[in-house]
């Protein structure tokens, strides 16, 4: 119920479409060329036949609860409780070939159709995709083995956190980091460590700003950081932008 009027009050406070309004040249070109893009690009209907697939399935696997009980689920209900949308992951295609970059790195994978959306676009793209879910990584590894994606590196592990910062180090100005799943006082810890080793230039999506009062909270203060210049919240997604060309702007762009 709260996520529905979170919802109508996105609906009232958003704007932007088409780039109405918009006077920065960057984001009324990430607006109107990259986001509103609806090009069907052929990698989409190959990443969703094969949801489809998923959705057919009821075989089960463990999942592990935020509390670490486990319990099992059908890979039906798995992609349906954690997967990305078709529009969404879409949108995370555009985003990795439009910022070009040389790494990607997903925190907090689940079944691997997100992931897959974000290695798509170049296969010379190298993917890390960090999960504490052994049994949702085994089945996204089959799927990308199934298709081809060899620049996908999975990483299992206890502890994100720890693996995250030796992954970091490796990375450069110019590569591109998505959350997918975290706590809200995870993803801040996270975008934070983000901007302090790249604190001129940086792309970070976090997950749904409005998932829940905490992560509202943890929203603000990131956008309110001086180092982000632009931030655009398109309900289930939130990018960050760190450019010193750019000026600072906050944008609840309709999607």
């Amino acid at each position: 119920m709260r996520r529905f009027f979170q919802y109508l009050k996105y609906c009232f406070t958003s704007g932007y479409r088409h780039g109405f309004g918009i006077h920065s040249p960057y984001v009324y070109h990430l607006v109107t060329t990259i986001i509103e893009e609806d090009l069907p690009y052929y990698k989409y209907s190959l990443i969703e036949k094969i949801r489809a697939k998923m959705c057919r399935t009821d075989e089960k696997i463990g999942v592990y609860l935020p509390d670490g009980s486990k319990q099992l689920e059908s890979i039906r209900k798995v992609v349906s409780k954690y997967a990305i949308s078709p529009k969404y992951g879409q949108l995370l295609f555009r985003l990795v070939n439009y910022y070009k970059p040389d790494v990607v790195l997903e925190y907090g994978a689940t079944c691997g159709i997100s992931t897959m959306y974000l290695a798509a676009v170049n296969s010379k793209t190298s993917v890390f995709s960090l999960s504490a879910q052994p049994e949702m990584s085994d089945l996204a590894q089959s799927l990308f083995d199934r298709i081809g994606m060899h620049n996908i590196k999975k990483v299992v592990c206890a502890d994100e956190e720890k693996v995250f910062d030796g992954v970091i180090d490796k990375m450069s100005q110019n590569d591109f980091f998505y959350i997918n799943s975290a706590s809200a006082d995870e993803i801040l810890h996270l975008a934070r460590s983000r901007m302090d080793k790249f604190g001129e230039r940086f792309f970070i999506v976090l997950p749904c700003p409005y998932a829940s009062a905490e992560m509202w909270k943890t929203w603000e203060t990131l956008k309110a950081d001086n180092r982000v210049k632009v931030s655009i919240n398109l309900f289930q997604l939130g990018i960050l932008v760190a450019n010193n060309d750019l000026q600072k702007e906050d944008y609840i762009v309709r999607y």
